[in-house]
C-alpha cells in the first residue's frame, strides 16, 4: 500500500487545494492519503478562520484518509521548525512520498536551493546580515538572492516547501518528495471574481469583509462556513492586552519567543484600541509580522519556554479518519514508538493540554463550544 502525505491548513479549503489533492494523487499513485493538519492556529500566528473539527470534515470529504493534528505550540514557530513537526508526523506513520505546492513547479531546483542552505557559504552570508540588524527571514532571502541570483520573497509555498525537503534530509527519511505548480492563483493575489481558484487569503479577506465568495469553495465547506463565527485576532485583542498588562519584563521573558528585548516592545504597547494598531506599533526591521504574531500568540496563551523540549511530535493526535485510514493505523500501530491518541484521557502531554487551552479560547471567540468537542470520538469519513 503506497501512501501520500500532504501538510494543509484548509483555511478554509478551496478549489485549488482540492486541485492539488487530484493532482498528488496521480503523481504518486498512492492508496491513502495522510494529512498533517494545523488546527485552531495556524503557523502564520493567526486564529484559523475556521476551528479544526469543520477542517477535519472537510478534509475527509475531499477523500483525505487520515488527519493529524500537528500540535498547535509546534505551529506556532518558524517555518524551520514548523515543517519538521509536520514531516515527522507524516514520517511515522508511513508516508512514502510528500507531495507540496509550488510556485515553481521545480523540484529539483529546490532541492538544489536546500541544499545550498547546509553550506558553509550560506551560514557566512546569513551571519552578516543578521549582524546587520536584519531579521532572520529578510537575512536568508538576501544571503540566497547574494549566491543564486535568485528571489523566493514572492513565493511563500516555494520556501515552505524547501524547509520540508530539509525536514526530510535531517530526519534521514526515505520520504521521497514532489510538488503541484500552483495554478491560477498566486498567495498573495487580490480576489478575482472571474477566477474559480482564488488563495485562501483573498477568500478569508473577502469573507470577513462580507463580500461574495460561494463560487470559491466547494458547496460543503460554504454550508459550513455560513454556520459559522470566523475568527481572527481582532476578537482576541483585548485578552492579549489584559494577558499583557499581567506580566513584568521578567515574567514576559519566561514566555517562549520573547528575547532580545521584545518583551519590553510588547509590554510598551501593551495599550491599543486593536490588533492591528498593535501589529503597526510592534513590527520591525529586525521583527516580521509574523514573528510578532506568533509571539503575541504564544504570550496569550502563556506559552513559557520550558514547555518546548524538541520539535518533533511527542504523539499522534487523530482528528479524522476513512475506513481506510482506519485500516492503515491497525497496520502500523504496533511499530510506533511514540502514543497514538484517539481520545483524550485524565493524564496527558503538555503540549495536548495546551491545544485544549487553544479550544477553550477559540470557543470563546467563535461561540460555538470547540473545547467540548476536543472529547468527541474521532470524525469518521
Amino acid at each position: 500500500m503506497k501512501v501520500l502525505g500532504v501538510v494543509v491548513e484548509y483555511n478554509p479549503l478551496h478549489h485549488g487545494h482540492l486541485y492539488h489533492l487530484r493532482k498528488a494523487k496521480e503523481l504518486s499513485g498512492a492508496d491513502i492519503v495522510i494529512a498533517a493538519m494545523s488546527g485552531n492556529v495556524v503557523q502564520r500566528g493567526e486564529f484559523s478562520l475556521t476551528d479544526k473539527f469543520a477542517k477535519t470534515r472537510w478534509a475527509l470529504a475531499a477523500g483525505i484518509d487520515l488527519v493529524v493534528e500537528i500540535p498547535g505550540v509546534l505551529v506556532l514557530q518558524n517555518a524551520d521548525r514548523f515543517a519538521l513537526s509536520a514531516v515527522d508526523i507524516l514520517d511515522r506513520l508511513g508516508t512514502d512520498e510528500i507531495v507540496f505546492g509550488s510556485e515553481s513547479g521545480d523540484i529539483e531546483g529546490l532541492r538544489f536551493i536546500a541544499e545550498l542552505l547546509r553550506t558553509d557559504a550560506f551560514s557566512a552570508a546569513l551571519k552578516v546580515h543578521l549582524e546587520n540588524g536584519a531579521s532572520f527571514p529578510s537575512s536568508a532571502e538576501k544571503a540566497l538572492k547574494e549566491l543564486t541570483g535568485k528571489s523566493l520573497s514572492q513565493s511563500p509555498n516555494d520556501m515552505l516547501g524547501i524547509q520540508y525537503l530539509q525536514a526530510i534530509h535531517h530526519l534521514e527519511s526515505d520520504m521521497r518528495a514532489r510538488v503541484v505548480k500552483r495554478i491560477k492563483a498566486g498567495y498573495h493575489d487580490d480576489f478575482d471574481e472571474t477566477k474559480t481558484i482564488q488563495s485562501a487569503s483573498a477568500i478569508r479577506k473577502r469573507l470577513l469583509e462580507g463580500g461574495a465568495y460561494a463560487e470559491s469553495v466547494p458547496p460543503h465547506v460554504l454550508s459550513s462556513l455560513e454556520r459559522k463565527n470566523p475568527v481572527h485576532w481582532e476578537k482576541a485583542a483585548s485578552f492579549l492586552s489584559y494577558r499583557l498588562h499581567l506580566h513584568t519584563p521578567s515574567s514576559l521573558h519566561e514566555v517562549f519567543s520573547f528575547e532580545e528585548g521584545l518583551e519590553n516592545l510588547f509590554l510598551k504597547n501593551r495599550d491599543f484600541r486593536s490588533f492591528h494598531e498593535f501589529l503597526e506599533n510592534t513590527s520591525t526591521k529586525r521583527y516580521t509580522q509574523s514573528k510578532i504574531k506568533r509571539s503575541a500568540m504564544h504570550a496569550l496563551l502563556d506559552v513559557k519556554r520550558s514547555d518546548i523540549e524538541t520539535f518533533r511530535t511527542p504523539y499522534l493526535r487523530i482528528l479524522g479518519m476513512s475506513e481506510m485510514g482506519q485500516k492503515h493505523l491497525g497496520d502500523i500501530k504496533k511499530d510506533l514508538d511514540i502514543p497514538l491518541l484517539t481520545k483524550i484521557r485524565r493524564k496527558r502531554h503538555p503540549h495536548l493540554d495546551l491545544d485544549l487551552r487553544i479550544s477553550g479560547i477559540y470557543g470563546l471567540l467563535s461561540f460555538e463550544d470547540i473545547f467540548k468537542q476536543e472529547f468527541a470520538p474521532v470524525i469518521g469519513a
